[in-house]
Parts: C-alpha cells; structure tokens; sequence
C-alpha cells in the first residue's frame, strides 16, 4: 500500500513537469500566421466549409497536441502545404518591400519629429522679448500702476 501511495505521489510530481516543457502553443496563435491556399486569405478567416482549412487546422492541432513548438508547427506546414502557406513574404524581390516600406516610414516620422522638435526649441529660446516702449508709454505705465498701489 505504501509503495502505491509513493507511486501515485510521484506520478503526480511528474506530470506537471512534462506538461510545463510542452511549449505554449495554441491554433489561434498559429491562424493568423498560415494561409490558406485554397482561399488564398489568412487561415483565421479561411471558410469553415472550405476542405483544405480544415485540414490544415486538423493538422495543426495534431502537432500541437505532439507537443511542437511554434515554429516546428511552421516548418511541417509548409513541408505538407508548400511554403505558400506561411503568411510571410519572400525576401528578394518586389516583395521585399513589405519590410522596407514600413521601416522607412518609421525612419522618416522618426526623422520628421526631431527636425521639428529642434526647430520649436530653437524658436521658443530666440523669441524676442518684446518691443522696446517709448518714454511717454513707460510714464503712463507708471502712473497706471501708481493709482492701483494701495
């Protein structure tokens, strides 16, 4: 009895350490990074009535319940599917453009409001103090400010 009861404790002290090294990885996270050929849209949209899709997600969830990480998931889709199936774009060619745009919009607002916050520093510190008043002005100052003394 007591080596049952060992046994089982022991069991139950194993079972949470090989869940925990399973990775994290679930079909929504991988839906909307794999694509549907058929649809030619984002798995996370493709048709539910659409075959292939469901294939693909039958097949995702298989290897996550393997317990394959992200990226293995990634890798035997596009060895199954083809690599039209990961919703990346290529590196070379006109499609390269999807990482080049948006870094140099990022490059050039970052640019623009450097610019514009030195410009703005460099005019709020050279403001002119004001115009220089006349004799008659600056007397006629004193005397307003002489009759609200108390």
């Amino acid at each position: 009895m007591r080596t049952a009861v060992l046994a089982l404790v022991a069991a139950l002290a194993v079972a949470p350490a090989a869940s925990a090294a399973c990775p994290q990885t679930s079909l929504g996270d991988l839906e909307d990074e794999v694509m549907c050929p058929a649809c030619g849209t984002s798995l996370a949209i493709a048709s539910e009535n659409q075959p292939l899709a469901q294939r693909q997600r039958a097949f995702i969830e298989g290897l996550i319940a393997d317990c394959k990480s992200k990226e293995e998931v990634k890798t035997a889709l596009a060895a199954e599917f083809g690599d039209e199936v990961l919703a990346l774009p290529d590196d070379d060619g006109f499609e390269i453009a999807a990482y080049l745009v948006p870094a140099a919009v990022l490059l050039g607002a970052g640019t623009a409001i450097v610019i514009g916050v030195r410009r703005w520093r460099r005019r709020a510190t050279a403001a002119p103090a004001g115009a220089p008043t006349s004799a008659a002005d600056s007397e006629r100052l004193d005397d307003d400010l002489a009759r609200y003394d108390l």
